[in-house]
């Protein structure tokens, strides 16, 4: 047996398709973040708990948490008033591998949000709804990170919604589907919010995100880009703890995962630097049309790959190199990364952000839609 053959049939058991890209997810549990238990009251309010997150009470007027473990910066508890009564749900605008994400209006403040509906009886969707909701209520409206505004239960229909911020320009994915590449100088502003919100995930909440890609950095009318989707996401005790379990986007995944060894923070940097070079080029830099298994040989045989030097800035090369060291040690933090020439050459150069994405995305029929929705027009 060929050792392609070989590392089919050992990966086959834990792989399912994936819409990126003819990108692979896995079906592995979380054994590290495990939601212990849920319970339904007869008042129809879902109680999840964990051990390391603490309890969380969730029904259709919206959520309350408590924390109770030590990995939890701030203890306490914290309460969200996000009632099903309050919104008014239009269609959805996205699905996900595990969710669909519906715009809504949230009629008291008049607000569009994203609301992401998952199922609350499978247990490695409830592990997500756990994930997502620790991550981004203790972190509110933090730079680089979509804004959580609470989190409500329908009993009838067995979901969670969870409430975000609505991003109204897309994702990076939809960018370059209509643009076919972003500059460098729109990159590297791009970049300043992203990576402090991955600063943020890494240094302060000891997490690692674990499925960053183009769909999964979504910016806004105004230009800001922000990380989003933190349902694979998993904690980690200190800065220099390791994770073990073989979870998230194959395509976007760094060598020390496919390989199943411990990996930390340098994941994260891998996924971002082959995310970033798509964006620049218009390309996946990998051949995906051979199946899971020979994407995964490239990534650990192959050199990795690089800009092509005559068609890009040094600094911009550099960057790229950095972030796709084949060994994890090699790679940056993202403070480095903050600090990299590529980031500092355009830090004068005038961007204006939100032109940019007015150039994707038509705020005109944005609006139009909306209205539509409402039934104005």
């Amino acid at each position: 047996m060929s050792g392609l053959e070989e590392l089919k049939k050992k990966l086959q058991p834990l792989l399912f398709d994936d819409s990126d890209k003819g990108g692979v997810s896995t079906r592995v549990p979380f054994p590290e973040d495990t939601c212990d238990s849920y319970v339904v009251s007869d008042g129809g309010t879902i109680n999840l708990l964990s051990r390391s997150f603490g309890e969380y009470n969730i029904n259709e007027h919206g959520f309350h948490k408590r924390s109770t473990g030590p990995e939890e910066p701030d203890t306490g508890e914290k309460a969200y008033r996000c009632a099903s009564e309050d919104m008014h749900i239009f269609g959805p605008i996205g699905n996900g591998a595990s969710s669909v994400v519906q715009r809504a209006i949230f009629i008291p403040v008049h607000r569009i949000l994203a609301l992401k509906k998952i199922n609350i009886f499978e247990k490695e969707k409830r592990q997500q709804i756990l994930n997502e909701m620790r991550t981004l209520c203790e972190a509110s409206c933090y730079p680089g990170l979509v804004e959580f505004q609470g989190a409500f239960y329908m009993p009838d229909s067995g979901q969670i919604s969870i409430a975000l911020e609505y991003m109204d320009g897309g994702s990076l994915a939809d960018v370059i589907r209509v643009k076919k590449s972003i500059p460098e100088p729109v990159l590297a502003h791009m970049l300043l919010k992203v990576l402090l919100g991955l600063k943020y995930l890494h240094e302060v909440r000891h997490l690692v995100h674990r499925d960053l890609k183009p769909a999964n950095i979504l910016v806004n009318l105004k230009g800001e880009a922000k990380i989003t989707d933190f349902g694979v996401s998993a904690g980690l005790d200190n800065t220099m703890a390791m994770c073990a379990t073989f979870v998230g986007t194959v395509t976007y995944m760094s060598p020390e995962r496919i390989r199943n060894e411990n990996y930390s923070y340098a994941a994260d940097i891998w996924s971002l630097g082959l995310t970033i070079l798509e964006c620049a080029t218009g390309k996946f830099p990998y051949n995906v049309n051979e199946g899971p298994a020979n994407l995964m040989l490239q990534i650990l045989d192959d050199p990795s790959p690089a800009p092509p030097e005559d068609a890009y800035t040094p600094e911009f090369c550099s960057f790229i190199n950095d972030c796709l060291r084949k060994y994890a040690d090699a790679r940056p933090t993202c403070e480095q990364l903050l600090s990299h020439p590529f980031i500092k050459r355009y830090e004068q150069t005038g961007v204006d952000l939100a032109a940019y994405v007015r150039g994707v995305v038509n705020p005109t029929e944005r609006l139009k839609q909306i209205a539509e929705d409402l039934g104005i027009i």
